[in-house]
């Protein structure tokens, strides 16, 4: 709360759609903070500016610049003069350690192609809280890894009952994360000529067996890296 109160007194706005999020400044001298508890993630265009905020903030609070962002709520960050290369191969082989299957052969795909699960599958069940933590572990892997999210989107469809059909689906997507491991997003600097931006999307259309709901997927490029990306379903009506 006292955090909050100081950039808003120092000419920050709050964002309404994220409000961890908090900008000042228009143009090449926007700053744009992200708040985490007592850490604070600073970017914008002009390093004049940043060393500004981050004046105010020392004299305002004891505070230590850890310089160039590398590691985030789990997300590894390599910064270099073309961009910026994010991933999360640190948390990706915890994951594959705590479910045991670090040493396991991997695969080429997240999932096998025109697999059918349904909530109907009389597999034998499995133990919930297990399935539970490997599938909300893979979800949030997700964050750097946009290829993992339908296999992932998937397998969450089946938390109340998991089988072993289902388990066999997640394991198949963990052999993929191995054999894919230091995979991640880079994002190029921007271009100064360049400024378009193009989306794909795509629908298997009332491909889920158990309702009869379509999963479409859609991705959003600006200048070639990838900012946005969502998996869902929905009922079509003819």
């Amino acid at each position: 709360m006292e955090c909050d109160k100081t950039l808003l007194s120092i000419g920050f706005e709050r964002s309404q759609l994220e409000h961890a999020v908090y900008k000042r400044g228009e143009g090449k001298t926007r700053l744009l903070v992200g708040v985490y508890v007592d850490d604070l993630v600073i970017t914008g265009a002009s390093e004049v500016e940043i060393a500004k905020f981050k004046k105010q903030m020392k004299d305002l609070f004891s505070m230590s610049d850890l310089g160039l962002l590398s590691y985030y709520l789990g997300i590894e960050m390599l910064q270099v003069p073309g961009g910026i290369f994010i991933g999360q191969e640190a948390y990706a082989r915890k994951i594959l350690e705590v479910s045991g299957m670090e040493d396991c052969n991997s695969t080429q795909a997240p999932m096998e192609a025109k697999l059918k699960l349904s909530k109907q599958s009389d597999s034998p069940l499995v133990d919930q809280t297990m399935y539970r933590s490997l599938v909300g572990s893979l979800r949030y892997l997700v964050n750097t890894r946009p290829d993992l999210a339908y296999a992932i989107g998937i397998v969450s469809r089946f938390m109340e009952s998991p089988t072993t059909e289902h388990m066999n689906a997640v394991k198949h997507i963990l052999r993929y994360v191995q054999g894919s491991i230091d995979q991640g997003c880079y994002y190029a600097r921007r271009k100064k000529e360049a400024d378009w931006m193009e989306g794909f999307s795509d629908s298997d259309m009332a491909g889920d067996v158990d309702d009869r709901k379509s999963t479409t997927g859609v991705a959003f490029f600006f200048d070639g890296n990838i900012f946005a990306e969502a998996k869902g379903s929905c009922t079509f009506i003819l």
